[in-house]
């Protein structure tokens, strides 16, 4: 086998195995990344006036604007911009699906219409949980959550129970949507299911796309506009360590191949 040929077969096997350990870990999305729901963008604009969609994708995302329904100047509750984009396994989930694509408003309320307001939203992840070798094992996870239009504080969580606080996307335009997350403790994946309540009790408008379990935050894209599709991942240590060992093993044989 030649020098080149030695090459490709060292970096094919460290991706398979890179992959294959990915393929180990907790990522679960509850809700699905459809931008709320909408299914067309065209013509939506935000409460400043700019497009809601500031990139033209067709899709709602971190850093672009839940719409201005009604054209009045803002994004609230009892103003017109109330929507109900749930498909309908959404509407009947009971792990916190139901919260999503939907905006959680005092005004629909008023109608019995939706689930209820942010501070009765929970959402329940159950999963396999990581055994020792996968890649995610002894690690602690992340609860992401894509929102739109929140500004009144306070909002925070209970994991399993226990009051965290969310890092939040900052920007305070109306109708703005951001990203927080909120760290899982190790501790708290042991039993299989992580359950996450949200507290807001002062909210009176919002609205969730989804929540995603995973071992990584969700990087803020530009504040004020500009999303771009959700954001990407930061990569995990154990994937950095296995492109190193790809890395280091390339540098072996090319090594040996001088001698």
């Amino acid at each position: 086998m030649g020098f080149r040929q030695t090459i490709i077969s060292v970096f094919m096997f460290g991706l398979v195995v890179l992959l294959s350990g990915r393929a180990e870990a907790v990522t679960m999305m509850i809700g699905d990344a459809d931008g709320f729901g909408f299914t067309s963008t065209a013509g939506l604009l935000a409460a400043s006036g700019v497009a809601a969609d500031t990139d033209g994708d067709g899709i709602l995302e971190a850093g672009e604007y839940l719409p201005d329904l009604n054209g009045d100047g803002n994004v609230a509750t009892h103003s017109g911009d109330d929507f109900n984009y749930q498909s309908v396994a959404e509407a009947a989930a009971t792990d916190g699906a139901e919260w999503t694509d939907i905006s959680l408003s005092t005004s629909l309320q008023a109608f019995n219409i939706g689930p209820g307001l942010a501070d009765d939203a929970q959402f329940t992840f159950d999963f396999t949980v990581p055994a020792s070798g996968d890649v995610d094992y002894g690690v602690d996870h992340y609860i992401n959550f894509v929102f739109g239009d929140y500004d009144v504080i306070p909002m925070t969580a209970l994991v399993d129970g226990v009051e965290i606080g969310f890092t939040v996307q900052s920007g305070g335009d109306d109708g703005l949507v951001k990203v927080a997350y909120a760290v899982v403790s190790w501790a708290d994946m042991l039993d299989g299911q992580v359950v996450i309540d949200i507290v807001a009790p002062n909210e009176p408008y919002v609205a969730f796309d989804y929540a995603l379990l995973d071992t990584a935050t969700i990087i803020d894209p530009p504040t004020g506009g500009g999303g771009d599709g959700g954001g990407e991942q930061v990569p995990e240590p154990s994937t950095l360590l296995l492109l190193g060992s790809g890395l280091a093993g390339l540098g072996y044989v090319r090594r040996k191949f001088r001698r």
